[in-house]
């Protein structure tokens, strides 16, 4: 393919991207689904979304150890294998409860696969190029906010739920073979050279931590995570149990959200050049106005109208955040592990807030609550942002 050519290293992050993206996808979209089968409430299928979260708080900090210590390649490839198994066992989870406390599990193999990619990718970043920053995001999005969701919906009409987390996991696997292969992603495996002092890591931890722009892009990130998280949760149980209407219209809007990201992180490199503050704020402003659309939207077209105004708003935040964090100088593995605790506080707030607020005033006050912490986040920006690092171009001009 042309548009690779001499540039191997970034196809091979996008096929691994893609693949365990469509795991993510279909487990996403599969969960609410699975969840109200069993009878679940909204205040309970956004605990069961959220836990997931759980499980990367509480690794994600020595996933970032471990991954620097002994590389990338090796703890990506046994947290596939582990997650593989977890999303194999939801289906003998036959209650709620069972299905929260699964779900932790699933959430520490997470972490420990993001971590482990995202720290592979920002070390090679200067190799990739800035200007293809975006499509590490845009691949996984390919996966778990197009494909997956896509394929989701018809396995959910065309197999059973043990068949669909069986055939889940092995989209999962597949990134192992590619790994496997001859040319291995450049350096993503390398380990450290040192033995392990608790002090120095934690010294690093604690510089990583005082660094505003790792800080500020965490934060925004886990915004960006949390909304994501509900917004996949919840638009499916709005469809399903509120609008009366099949699956496959939910994992539509799914898709049409995730399109809509991967226009803008494969096509938005021009963005690079223009003050992130700026970004931010448009970002902020779009994904406001289509939380007012998701909150008075009664019918399926201004639900797809929403769903794409969502994703335009969530690439650019990605778009951003992922060229800021992976353009930091440390050890990649930490600030991966940083990086990733924003995910996992916003996947906890994120649905489980939604639920609570579901039950008791309906899933579309869901999404007109997230105004309020959006519109927060571009009063700081505004604010704030022109005495940061983030307002500089990203690019020379």
């Amino acid at each position: 393919m042309k548009i690779f050519q001499g540039n191997e290293l970034i196809f091979r992050f996008m096929l691994i991207n893609i693949s365990s993206g469509i795991a993510v996808g279909m487990m996403n979209f599969i969960l609410p689904v699975y969840a109200l089968s069993l009878n679940a409430t909204s205040t309970e299928i956004g605990l069961i979304k959220g836990i997931s979260g759980i499980g990367d708080l509480l690794v994600v900090l020595p996933a970032g150890f471990l991954v620097d210590y002994f590389g990338s390649r090796k703890m990506y490839s046994i947290s596939c294998l582990f997650g593989g198994l977890i999303i194999m066992s939801l289906s003998f989870a036959d209650k709620p409860s069972l299905l929260l406390l699964v779900m932790v599990f699933y959430g520490i193999a997470r972490t420990f696969r993001t971590t482990s990619l995202s720290a592979a990718f920002f070390k090679n970043m200067n190799t990739i190029g800035a200007r293809k920053a975006g499509w590490y995001k845009g691949s996984m999005t390919i996966g778990a906010s197009f494909i997956g969701p896509m394929l989701g919906g018809l396995a959910a009409i065309a197999v059973s739920f043990t068949n669909y987390f069986v055939f889940t996991s092995a989209f999962l696997l597949a990134p192992i073979m590619v790994m496997a292969t001859r040319a291995n992603v450049n350096n993503s495996s390398s380990v450290m050279q040192k033995n392990f002092n608790f002090t120095d890591v934690s010294n690093n931890y604690k510089n990583l931590i005082k660094d505003r722009i790792l800080v500020r892009s965490t934060i925004i990130e886990s915004m960006n995570s949390a909304f994501f998280m509900t917004f996949s949760t919840f638009i499916t149980v709005y469809v399903i149990k509120d609008l009366g209407l099949s699956p496959g219209i939910a994992a539509l809007l799914l898709s049409l959200k995730g399109g809509a990201t991967i226009l803008v992180v494969f096509l938005g490199g021009s963005l690079l050049y223009r003050s992130s503050k700026g970004v931010y704020l448009l970002a902020f402003v779009l994904t406001i106005c289509s939380l007012f659309i998701l909150g008075i939207a009664r019918n399926i077209t201004e639900l797809g109208i929403a769903s794409v105004i969502i994703g335009i708003g969530s690439g650019m935040i990605s778009l951003i955040t992922f060229t800021h964090v992976g353009n930091i100088d440390g050890e990649k593995g930490k600030i991966a592990g940083i990086f990733s605790f924003g995910h996992g506080v916003g996947a906890i707030i994120g649905p489980t807030l939604g639920g609570i607020i579901g039950d008791a005033y309906g899933v579309q006050a869901i999404f007109l609550a997230f105004m309020v912490p959006f519109s927060a986040l571009a009063l700081f920006t505004f604010i704030d942002g022109r005495k940061t690092e983030p307002n500089r171009k990203l690019l020379p001009q």
